[in-house]
């Protein structure tokens, strides 16, 4: 697969793409099964489990749910590999986590120069992308401000 491949994110109105998950129980199911449905779903799509910063944004998104601050929105985490990463990021946050084997690259968030992105996606009920955010360094992945403005334009 070419790196210009890997790099092509969704677009705005077009539907995320779909494909299997699996969870901390080894449990796999489809990613549309995890965000389509009653309103508004954030995916955070991780580096990697390990990765410091990609931890401290779903922190966040943990909080922002706790607080609120999503308007009920659901929140999915999706880092790169399997159930075991998925229990690695798990232990420490209450929300839905699962590994993305290598289909991180089918949302266009494969790897550059090496560098595995990160990215963040707000969808509405149906799965379509209504904000995007990708990029190999994981502070420029997600944005705080951004999904609150978007999820408010949508309730």
């Amino acid at each position: 697969m070419s790196d210009a491949h890997t790099i092509v994110v969704p677009a705005i109105g077009a539907f995320l793409p779909d494909f299997r998950v699996v969870d901390s129980a080894d449990a796999m199911s489809s990613l549309a099964e995890r965000t389509r449905g009653d309103g508004s779903t954030v995916v955070f799509f991780m580096r990697a489990s390990t990765c410091p910063i990609c931890r401290a944004h779903v922190r966040t998104l943990e909080a922002m749910a706790e607080s609120g601050e999503l308007g009920g929105a659901r929140v999915v985490v999706v880092t790169p590999g399997g159930a075991a990463e998925a229990r690695a990021v798990a232990r420490s946050t209450t929300l839905d986590v699962f590994g993305s084997g290598d289909h991180h690259r089918d949302v266009g968030l494969g790897r550059f120069l090496t560098l595995q992105h990160s990215g963040t996606f707000v969808l509405d009920a149906s799965g379509r992308v209504l904000a995007r955010r990708a990029s190999a360094l994981p502070t420029a992945s997600f944005s705080r401000k951004d999904i609150r403005e978007t999820l408010a334009r949508t309730h």
